[in-house]
Order: C-alpha cells, then structure tokens, then sequence
C-alpha cells in the first residue's frame, strides 16, 4: 500500500459552528458514530454499553487536568495570562500571553516571580510557590478554540484519580462515574493508565512531510496488573482515547506489552506496525493536521476515516474538546 505523507492528506475544512464551545449538560449525552467496516452508524454514547461485553477490557486514561492558568500582574499594572506546563529545576515551564521581558519580576496570587526563557522558546517562571499554590487561585486551561472561558465541570475527567495534565484525555470525558460501575456489574473488565497530557496535543503539523514531526515527551505509566488483564482478555480490547493508544503502543515496543513507567514522545501515523493488543478505539473527532489524525487513520484504515469524517460534517457531529464520539475496529 502506498501511503501519502503529504501533510495537505490530514487537512479538511471543518465549519467553525461544528466545534462545541459548551459541553452537553449530561456527560454522556453526546452522539457517537459507530464504524462496522465500511458501514457507519449513527446512535448516541450509551450505546456503548451494550456494545461491550462480559470479558471484554477497556483502558481508559486516569489522568486529571490541573488548574494551571493563573492570572499574574506586572508592577506597571498589566496582566499576564500564565499556563504553568510542568516542573523543572527550580522553576515550571509555562506559556505566557502577554508581553514580558526575561529577567522581569511580576506577581503570582501574592508570590513574587521572575521569567525568563529556555532554548525551545519555552518561558520559565521561577517563584517562592507549588503545584498547591498554583492550583489554589487557578483555572482549568481550556483549548485555545474554546472562545469562553470557564472551569466547565464536564472538561475534567470525571474517573481520573491523578493530576498532572495540561489538558484533558477528551474521550474519557463522555464516561461518567455510574456508566464506568454498570459496565464493571456487567462482566467488563475496567483497567486504566497513565499519560500526563502535555500542551502538544493541540499542536498542528507543520511539516510537508508529517514524519519530519516531532511530538511533545509527555508521562505515562502502564502497570502490570493491566498488563496481565490485557494478556487474559478473551474479548475485546478497547482503548479509550488517543492518549491510551500511545501508552499502551509504547508499552508494547518493540513487540509485546510489558509493565512501563518513564516518557513517550511516539507518533503513530499510517504504516505504523501496531503491537498492542488493542482491537477497538474510542475516541473523539480530530483537530486537521495533527498527530490525533494521524493515528487515527493509523488505526482505523486511511480511506475508511476520511469517509467517516465526510459523513461526520455531513451529519453536523460536533468536533474537538467538547465534541462528539466514535468507535471503530482495528482495520483491517
């Protein structure tokens, strides 16, 4: 087969109206698109339940979002918008919108900090302050396509159990608590990972060629408790999410899936050799241009997605962050 890794083959004209800026007011109350084969179905995210078995396994993503957007104040009286990414060294690597110079002071809450920046165009934001303090006067960081700006209950993943990410593993974000306890009393087996989401998931393709990419190193954790659930399961295997896949693919590096605890920086596009045991995807509906895309036509078959994303625009399906579902097979 030959495969085009052009990067004009992951762009699509998406109708702005078509991304969802405020969430349904019932987590699972979206619609999801069923791909069985070349066949699509259009039902709604309950469906899922009847489409998993007794013996099937499911992996979701447990991570949570943190309250990393802070409002910080330049002696002058302006305002910085700051994103805290992560921790290094004595400092956090954080975005800023907003004009400051490096090595100027200004205030976070009623803590002193100083910028200044790395050799990836990073700034760095060193203060007397923590995780804690940051989380305790900040906001959810929404994507930058949501036009309002809110803690919205429904961005945070409802069956996360762990706090590390910049944004939101967004297929879990269907799931709620009771739909997670029905599937468990029906015979399904529920197993989760970790994958600390970064920044770079909203990061597009620049490239001409999409394998000169290079995506953003993010955590994961794949436990072995999962990993023998996955070797036993007689069922499907079910992953929720792109950032599911990616643990789980490089968990499975170079063959078979093994316990991991360390970094990925993976990028899956078509032609990629797929060594999980993963048989099923659920998953959103994906930004142009990105990694996301490319995996999914990865997975489910280019010329399969690319129809199923025509009929999703057709259908009016909501896209992104607050948007809408869809279950496929691995094909072929």
């Amino acid at each position: 087969m030959v495969t085009d890794y052009s990067l004009t083959n992951y762009s699509f004209d998406l109708p702005k109206e078509l991304i969802r800026q405020v969430p349904p007011e019932v987590r699972t109350d979206c619609r999801l698109m069923i791909l069985e084969g070349e066949r699509i179905v259009h039902s709604m995210f309950p469906e899922i339940s009847s489409r998993l078995e007794k013996d099937d396994l499911i992996v979701l993503n447990k991570t949570r979002v943190r309250k990393s957007l802070v409002v910080g104040s330049k002696p002058t009286g302006g305002k910085l918008e700051i994103n805290f990414l992560r921790k290094k060294d004595n400092g956090f690597i954080a975005l800023i919108k907003g004009r400051i110079k490096d090595g100027e002071m200004f205030e976070v809450g009623n803590k002193r900090a100083r910028v200044s920046s790395d050799a990836d165009g990073f700034r760095i934001i060193e203060g007397e302050f923590d995780w804690n303090f940051i989380e305790s006067i900040g906001h959810l960081p929404l994507p930058p396509y949501i036009k309002k700006k809110e803690d919205y209950v429904y961005y945070q993943n409802e069956i996360g159990t762990q706090t590390g990410s910049v944004a939101a593993p967004t297929a879990s974000l269907h799931f709620s608590r009771e739909m997670i306890q029905s599937l468990s009393n029906k015979g399904v087996k529920v197993k989760y990972v970790l994958l600390e989401v970064g920044y770079g998931t909203y990061k597009e393709i620049k490239d001409d060629c999409i394998r000169k990419h290079i995506v953003d190193e993010e955590e994961i954790e794949v436990t072995e408790d999962l990993v023998s659930e996955a070797e036993s399961a007689r069922g499907k295997v079910v992953a929720v999410g792109t950032t599911v896949m990616r643990a789980l693919e490089t968990a499975s590096y170079p063959g078979k899936l093994s316990p991991y605890s360390g970094f990925t920086r993976i990028f899956i596009y078509p032609g990629w050799k797929f060594n999980s045991p993963v048989t099923h995807l659920i998953t959103n509906f994906h930004i142009p241009r990105s990694s996301l895309l490319s995996l999914v036509y990865a997975f489910g078959g280019e010329d399969r997605m690319k129809a199923a994303y025509r009929e999703a625009i057709q259908q009016k399906y909501y896209f992104y962050s607050l948007g809408d579902a869809m279950i496929m097979e691995r094909y072929p």
